[in-house]
């Protein structure tokens, strides 16, 4: 085989950071890596199982893909493979199935699909993989596996129990980041608010952030997802004083219905929840908000749904991810018999993304004639427009006589043009 190999992700920020492992074992089996979609001799589809549309799109893409790419052998890997044995049959277009639960699984087909090609000259570090699957941003995995029984979630099963990363490995990989370039470094994990806690360390993801910026001089961290009880005194310390951590945070929600949190085996209040993020919005001036939803969750009654909706209103949230309740092989929840009907979901949704257009608009309003700082995914070189994320996550549009992809630019906003920011480079 000639040894091109590309890797098509779907999901959670954490599945990117494994596709960047996924592109560095490749280059070190010798294979010539391209970016996503590309024409290759190995397809990796990278897969979710989150909801039952993700299993759906994951099912879909390996068609289009096969289609496209009669001749290429086409891998199969992710959380969708790992959970769903059975999908296999129905999807006879993939070659090869590898669950995510053994790690030497995946490198040794890699080195067995390569034959004998030959290494490459320099190693493709995970820095140059996350700038192939179009990235100005790293993604560094910091944790992975969940501990939690929530009622509804597969994530367990796919990824198994949570641990984490050593302090020493995740510094040593964003100080090799940032000497190779990278500007912004992403934390993921399943579960990055438990963060050290498989390893006994007490300070936890706060201290893990405090030594990232210690051993670190330019580059920027953003966090993903963080547990609402997760977020302590001292993660709120380093948000409100560290200019170099972003403010920006995702907090699930799922539920404003401590009858639904309950059932659902979420381990908060719909009142802890109100209180961690105007405790946030209080200390971190401007931090960007953002939470899950789920609606329609087996025995939610209109009161709760109303209940949600009220917190939501009453809470500094800028954006959400809506999504109607899926049922997940193997969880709890699954066959639980007072599921809501499918047309009452679509409208409890709907809703939702209502609400969530308006809490975009009305944020992004508030940062014309800011200064923000945006680090650069795209550049025209013929115009000099380019296109990027700033601090408070929210994608910008601006105009720029300098600069690359990567680069970290203060913009002044302009001007809000639909889901984006428009501005200058200052």
């Amino acid at each position: 085989m000639r040894g091109r190999l590309s890797v098509v992700t779907v999901g959670c920020k954490a599945n990117f950071a494994d596709s960047a492992a996924i592109l560095t074992h490749a280059a070190r089996a010798g294979f010539e890596v391209v970016p996503g979609g590309a024409d290759a001799d190995v397809l990796v589809i990278n897969s979710c199982t989150v909801t039952r549309r993700a299993d759906r799109d994951c099912r879909a893409l390996a068609r289009r893909l096969r289609r496209e790419h009669p001749g290429a052998v086409l891998v199969m890997t992710g959380c969708f493979a790992e959970t769903t044995p059975e999908a296999r049959a129905s999807v006879p277009e993939v070659d090869h199935w590898l669950g995510i639960r053994e790690p030497s699984g995946l490198p040794r087909l890699l080195r067995s699909l390569a034959g004998d090609a030959p290494p490459p000259d320099e190693e493709l570090s995970d820095f140059a993989a996350d700038r192939l699957l179009g990235h100005s941003r790293v993604f560094l995995k910091v944790q992975d596996g969940c501990d939690a029984a929530c009622a509804y979630c597969v994530v367990p099963k796919a990824r198994g129990a949570g641990r984490s990363l050593p302090r020493r490995e995740v510094v040593e990989r964003a100080v090799r980041a940032e000497r190779d370039g990278a500007r912004e470094i992403v934390l993921t994990g399943i579960h990055a608010g438990r963060y050290g806690a498989d390893r006994g360390e007490r300070d936890g993801l706060a201290g893990l952030v405090e030594a990232l910026l210690r051993a670190t001089s330019g580059c920027r961290f953003r966090l993903g997802s963080v547990e609402p009880l997760e977020i302590t005194s001292a993660l709120v310390s380093l948000l409100s004083t560290q200019g170099r951590l972003c403010p920006h945070l995702h907090v699930p929600l799922q539920s404003g219905s401590d009858r639904v949190l309950l059932r659902m085996r979420r381990p908060y209040t719909a009142r802890q929840y109100r209180e961690r993020l105007v405790l946030l919005a209080a200390e971190v001036p401007g931090i960007r908000l953002g939470a899950d939803v789920i609606a329609g969750f087996p025995g939610e009654t209109p009161d709760d749904f109303a209940e949600t909706m009220r917190l939501i209103r009453d809470t500094p949230l800028s954006y959400l991810h809506a999504f109607p309740y899926s049922p997940r092989p193997g969880t709890e929840s699954a066959g639980w018999a007072d599921d809501v009907i499918a047309a009452e979901k679509t409208r409890r949704v709907a809703r939702l993304r209502a609400a969530d257009v308006a809490m975009r608009r009305e944020y992004l309003g508030r940062q014309v004639g800011k200064t923000l700082v945006v680090a650069a995914s795209a550049r025209d070189p013929e115009t000099g427009v380019m296109r990027g994320t700033t601090e408070n996550y929210a994608e910008a549009v601006f105009r720029a006589a300098f600069g690359a992809r990567g680069d970290l630019i203060p913009v002044r906003i302009d001007a809000v043009r639909g889901k984006h920011l428009e501005g200058t480079a200052v």
